[in-house]
């Protein structure tokens, strides 16, 4: 195998590619990356993100299978906001957002209560054009940030609301999310995670508060991890309906973001967070059967718009 990167800077995805096209099976893969997990780990601390591209990797069962062989059990999708699709055994259709809509920077889960520490994604189908899984390191989104921002965050948290509806409304169901329809094991869930919860009118209205800003678990480097700027709803001076009460208002939005003090966060600091997202941000066209290996607390990902299919397969340990 041979190590390397898409461009002549040293930036992620850092690139693992067969030799020889002899090389280039499943099999063959599964074995390399098992003699070679101490090496796969410092590279994946040291880049966030490992592409692994030319090898025969041929249907969503190999993709469960490279995935699984990496250390760690696969884990569902329960409390994600997304639409997405279980195909197999843990492993999801990406996102299934309009192929017109931009899938913004964010860590898998950030605001769930739990998140996993891998992602890992799967080219079936590459676009026709753009589609890119974009990609970031929080350790630099962090330093570009203005420290004003950043240390607010970094001093304040996220808090994170939600409300579920039960069948009706914008977004998934408190169904769906939990993928039950068991109001107990809802809240068996979100007192597992320490997530606040009350059953409304509505649905189901959650609040999380959680770090904005980590220290890596092991390299004890401080990363950018949240997606407060997709969950924000609204400016303080903004009003989905001026009859409405504050209170009822928040009742009614499917979901929102607060400074973890309650406080709201300002559109100047949106504005900040999104404009060192495309400072750092780095894309790079899908080839088919790529296989893009993340490490959650230091990449952040998101989504181009597209023409033509696009399957990407995601699966998270």
């Amino acid at each position: 195998m041979k190590t390397g990167f898409l461009c002549d800077r040293e930036i992620m995805p850092c690139v693992v590619e067969p030799e020889t096209t002899a090389e280039a099976g499943i099999d063959t893969l599964l074995s390399w990356c098992e003699a070679n997990r101490s090496m796969l780990g410092k590279l994946l601390c040291q880049h966030g993100a490992l592409l692994f591209r030319g090898f025969d990797v041929p249907d969503a069962l190999a993709f469960n299978t490279f995935a699984r062989a990496q250390g760690a059990p696969l884990q569902n999708y329960v409390g994600g906001d997304s639409l997405r699709s279980e195909i197999g055994d843990k492993i999801y259709t990406s996102t299934e957002f309009g192929s017109d809509e931009e899938l913004y920077l964010h860590n898998e889960l950030s605001y769930a209560g739990w998140h996993p520490s891998h992602v890992f994604f799967y080219c079936k189908i590459p676009p026709t054009r753009g589609g890119q899984t974009t990609i970031a390191d929080g350790r630099e989104l962090f330093k570009a940030m203005k420290p004003t921002v950043s240390e607010k965050f970094a001093e304040r948290g996220v808090a994170y609301v939600q409300n579920l509806h039960s069948g009706e409304g914008q977004g998934k169901s408190w169904q769906q999310t939990y993928e039950t329809d068991d109001r107990d094991k809802v809240e068996e869930h979100c007192r597992q995670h320490n997530v606040e919860f009350r059953w409304t009118a509505h649905g189901l209205w959650t609040r999380k508060v959680t770090d904005a800003v980590i220290s890596h678990p092991v390299t004890g480097e401080t990363a950018w991890f949240n997606q407060a700027d997709q969950f924000h709803a609204f400016a303080p001076s903004v009003r989905i309906d001026p009859a409405l009460s504050r209170e009822t208002e928040m009742e009614l939005l499917p979901c929102h973001a607060t400074y973890g003090d309650g406080s709201e966060i300002s559109l100047d600091d949106l504005n900040e967070v999104r404009r060192t997202y495309i400072e750092v941000e780095v894309l790079y066209d899908w080839q088919s059967q790529d296989v893009l290996m993340l490490d959650n607390l230091i990449a952040a990902h998101g989504r181009k718009p597209f023409e033509g299919e696009r399957e990407i397969l995601v699966a998270m340990s």
